[in-house]
């Protein structure tokens, strides 16, 4: 059986991440708390990630409050279109949320997939830290 660590972890939840933005439209990642803490990113220059997580959490739980409200299940992921690209959260686990941007030209199923995709390994590899 393998040990991990939460160091190792984390730098393959940074590889992961990585390896999204080498073979996908999508330009940053970040994987985040639902409490808005940042726990791995990889976003361009300049973003502060911590604003970030803190507005991503925020909106997940309105998100969760909403869908709840119509009766229409459990929050699987938000989309936010902007002018210059999009934005997308998934929830990995009931913990935490992958975040990822796009150019606005983007196909937004093929952003959806990757980051579906993304999700589930991210999935797989935070079981040991939680």
């Amino acid at each position: 059986m393998e040990s991990h660590t939460a160091t190792d972890e984390l730098a393959e939840l940074k590889q992961l991440l990585r390896s999204l933005n080498n073979r996908s439209p999508i330009l940053g990642a970040a994987i985040f708390s639902v409490e808005g803490l940042p726990l791995v990113s990889h976003f361009h220059a300049g973003v502060e990630e911590v604003s970030v997580a803190a507005m991503v959490a925020s909106i997940q739980a309105v998100g969760e409050q909403t869908v709840r409200e119509l009766n229409q299940g459990e929050l699987k992921s938000i989309i936010i279109q902007g002018t210059m690209g999009l934005t997308l959260t998934i929830a990995i686990t009931g913990e935490y949320l992958l975040t990822v941007t796009a150019p606005e030209n983007a196909m937004l199923g093929l952003v959806f997939n990757d980051a579906k995709i993304t999700a589930r390994e991210a999935g797989k590899l935070l079981q040991y830290l939680v």
